[in-house]
């Protein structure tokens, strides 16, 4: 691996172009984070295919742990692309431009982040802090597509916005200190709990989900874990597996996965459970990777002198023997191999290619690092628990 490149991935999302517009009868979203909670309303009349989109993404559990990695005081403060350890999540189909809409980028609008391409919008956004006039369409220039507004929470916004900035991961500049991540974001329902505080509200939805798990009833389940979320509810360890399990139940597959990567990152990685969010992780991906036909198919077309190495099976300690260990290691010792021939292999192409080409290639090194360090993690833990077990 060759220690530079994470470094090199550089990857300033250009905000060029947004504006202001009048409230709908759309939907209204609630976001969770480090500092504190604000409330995004939508713009579905004014731009459908970017409320669309967002909202794609909110039900998906996507922007859970994002972090904002754009921050410009007088400016406007941007996120929704890249997790705590700053690697850049996996996106959806473009947007078509909707900045021709005449909804301007003033203060406290929310607007979709897009590289140079008017048509290259997916999952980043950024809220804007002061009015934006270089960002809306002009004549017939592009600008950058408002889909929204923050509606309630706007100090929370100016707070992240005078935190200090910095260098942060890949980023040269404009990165918090400390980095602030959303905990949560899900649609607002109507509140069946009107008169109750939010710690009342929050242990009435926990109870209404312990009842409904055992219950065995999925669905209302689904709803209520919603709700928590919606209401910023703390999410410990064992209620995210319990929410993956709940949402992989109603066949929300790509929610449920974001719920178990959350907790692969803060459980305990000799716990039980632990294994046991491994092995539904596994069998959920399938259909998460069919969301991501058109990215995997660019990438093929950039990488296909480059072989990536198919991802070994770790021996579970609960059963295995020590015979069965051994040869797990020697192909973990193969893959890490392979991989690090495929690193070699993308950090070459890198430094031939530019702009988005060269971005997805340094995401795929960054994403073949981490499978590199998982793989390591599940074995150790695995062998940590085998030997005990001996």
């Amino acid at each position: 691996m060759k220690p530079n490149m994470r470094i090199r991935h550089a990857m300033y999302i250009s905000l060029l172009g947004l504006g202001f517009a009048e409230s709908s009868s759309a939907a209204t979203v609630a976001v969770c984070t480090d500092l504190g909670n604000f409330t995004i309303e939508l713009f579905d009349e004014r731009s459908p295919a970017h409320v669309a989109n967002f909202l794609e993404y909110v039900d998906r559990g996507y922007y859970t742990g994002t972090v904002f990695h754009r921050v410009i005081a007088g400016f406007m403060v941007q996120g929704g692309g890249y997790n705590r350890e700053y690697r850049n999540k996996p996106t959806l189909t473009p947007v078509m431009n909707e900045s021709k809409n005449g909804v301007r980028n003033d203060r406290g609008t929310v607007a979709a982040a897009r590289t140079g391409d008017p048509h290259s919008a997916t999952s980043q956004f950024y809220i804007n802090l002061v009015d934006n006039a270089s960002l809306n369409a002009s004549g017939g220039d592009w600008g950058y597509s408002v889909f929204g507004r923050v509606s309630a929470g706007m100090e929370v916004i100016d707070e992240i916005a005078a935190l200090s900035t910095g260098s942060g991961g890949p980023f040269r500049s404009d990165v918090t200190d400390p980095l602030v991540a959303t905990t949560s974001m899900a649609r607002i329902v109507e509140d069946r709990y009107p008169t109750l505080s939010t710690e009342e509200r929050h242990a009435t939805l926990l109870r209404e989900i312990e009842t409904a798990v055992a219950a065995n009833d999925n669905a209302t389940a689904a709803e209520r874990f919603g709700e928590y979320r919606a209401a910023c509810g703390e999410l410990e360890p064992d209620l995210l597996f319990t929410e993956a399990r709940v949402l992989a139940a109603v066949d929300r597959n790509p929610a449920a996965i974001e719920s178990l990567d959350e907790f692969l990152r803060v459980a305990d990685t000799t716990s039980e459970t632990y294994l046991q969010a491994l092995s539904l992780s596994r069998q959920l991906d399938p259909a998460v990777n069919e969301q991501r036909s058109a990215a995997q198919q660019r990438l093929a077309e950039l990488a296909g002198d480059c072989e990536f190495p198919t991802e070994p099976t770790t021996p579970d300690a609960n059963i295995a023997t020590m015979e069965q260990m051994v040869a797990g290691q020697d192909d973990i010792k193969t893959y890490m191999e392979q991989s690090n021939e495929l690193l070699e292999c993308l950090d070459d192409l890198a430094d031939d290619l530019k702009d988005d080409d060269r971005e997805m290639i340094i995401a795929a090194y960054n994403n073949a690092v981490d499978e590199q360090e998982g793989v390591a993690e599940r074995f150790n833990a695995q062998r940590v628990l085998f030997l005990s077990l001996q």
